[in-house]
């Protein structure tokens, strides 16, 4: 705001400081909606806090209605030297008797021996993996085994070579193929001359005793006398399990509900829960000694979103009907007189020993329940985001009230700097006059 220190010097009253106390009355409706415009933010700002939290919420009951998160399942092996387990939420508890007959590998072949120094004529290597022709791979003369395996690698065909050079001097290229499994064998055509009279490269060394060969081929199992087989050493998908094969054995191996996990889930739920309900408890105290509210004071959204919670609560899912556990007090979820949620362990133990299935499909339904009460609060119709919304529009309102209250104090300022201006320069003036007639009068006087 402009001012000028000169303001008032004619009229001998301080202008200055009558136009800034104006100002200020005129400014006062700007300063109040600065505190609505804090509020506001401070509202939408613990809004978004809310959502995290109930963004949280719903992660957590989705965890209880999807079988797949909860892994209400583990599976254990009797000789994990021989095989480890993993058990899908598919798997059926039990036991099952497993033996690895056989395990899986890829294709491992090697070159005839070549004197240190052996050089290729030009020509085409040509590999067949899996079945599949590969591009051609051609070199130079002069080419060193070296080169060759270098070249191989590079075109990236499937197959990886590496050069071992033997305490004799003599150099051999061992091929292996990068994938293991019956159909991912590979074959070779050459028309690549060694020089010496050496042999070429058109076939691999099946003769020389010692080479560790192997050949492509999945990995065998029995699993209670079925066999199944695998391109790999684990076996996924079988009976709801995955079975990777250490070693060939047998083994056992046990399917059982995996209580820890089940409870590890109902407790981050209680948690997530609790921790909605605390936000908006801790943020709806009322002062009555300066008459004063917190953020969600008598706010109806946050009424909502409890009673919605509440309602999921201690509403029986429909699936549940007719359900031997059809409650989460059953489950030792009970609400306390505080409104947050307690978890006894004991209780929830007790029940997954009489029948986790039982547990597993309660968990499941209430799980439900939250994730679509949670949805419906946090749709685009819903309470909390109607609550944003409304408030996001009260802060542009009143910053559009701002901008015109500006204008009109800047208006108003711009007037009285006017009038007091006006008023200096008349009573200056009049005080001019007055000084000038007063000293005519004299000057009369002592002429008379």
């Amino acid at each position: 705001m402009a001012t000028t220190s000169s303001l008032g010097i004619g009229t001998g009253v301080d202008l200055q400081s009558m136009l800034t106390s104006i100002i200020a009355a005129e400014r006062a409706p700007i300063k109040t909606l600065d505190t609505k415009i804090s509020v506001a933010n401070n509202k939408i700002s613990l809004y978004g806090t809310l959502k995290s939290k109930l963004d949280a919420l719903q992660t957590a009951a989705d965890t209880l209605q999807f079988p797949s998160r909860l892994s209400a399942l583990s599976a254990s092996s009797s000789d994990t030297t021989v095989i480890s387990a993993s058990a899908a939420y598919t798997a059926a508890v039990g036991s099952y008797g497993t033996e690895v007959t056989q395990l899986a590998s890829s294709q491992k072949s090697f070159t005839v021996a070549y004197d240190a120094g052996t050089t290729f004529g030009a020509g085409d290597l040509t590999f067949t993996v899996g079945g599949v022709a590969a591009s051609p791979i051609s070199l130079g003369a002069g080419s060193s085994l070296q080169d060759v395996s270098s070249a191989i690698n590079t075109a990236k065909i499937g197959v990886t070579a590496t050069v071992i050079t033997d305490s004799a001097g003599k150099q051999r290229m061992v091929l292996t193929g990068n994938e293991s499994g019956a159909g991912n064998d590979f074959s070779l055509t050459s028309t690549l001359t060694a020089s010496g009279s050496q042999a070429s490269l058109a076939s691999f060394d099946t003769t020389t005793a010692g080479l560790n060969r192997t050949v492509a081929q999945d990995a065998l199992m029995k699993i209670d006398g079925i066999e199944v087989n695998s391109s790999t050493n684990t076996f996924t998908n079988v009976a709801g399990l995955t079975l990777t094969a250490m070693k060939l054995g047998t083994s056992n191996v046990t399917v059982q509900n995996n209580s820890t996990k089940i409870t590890s889930a109902v407790q981050a739920f209680v948690d997530s829960y609790n921790a909605v309900a605390t936000l908006i408890k801790s943020n709806s105290g009322y002062n009555s000694t300066n008459n004063t509210g917190q953020a969600f004071t008598g706010d109806s959204a946050t009424r909502s979103v409890l009673s919605s919670l509440g309602n999921a609560r201690t509403t029986v899912p429909a699936e549940l009907a007719s359900a031997t556990l059809n409650s989460l007090s059953a489950l030792g979820v009970t609400i306390q007189q505080t409104g947050l949620l307690k978890l006894d362990t004991e209780v929830l133990s007790t029940a997954i020993n009489t029948s986790a299935t039982d547990v597993v499909q309660a968990l499941n339904a209430y799980g439900k329940s939250f994730s679509t009460e949670v949805t419906a609060l946090l749709s685009s119709d819903g309470s909390v985001s109607n609550r944003i919304s409304s408030l996001d529009s009260s802060v542009r309102r009143y910053k559009d009230s701002q901008a015109s209250l500006e204008v009109r104090v800047s208006l108003v300022e711009k007037r009285y700097r006017a009038q007091f201006t006006a008023l200096d320069k008349l009573v200056s003036s009049m005080q001019t006059t007055s000084s000038y007639l007063t000293q005519q009068l004299a000057a009369l006087q002592n002429s008379g």
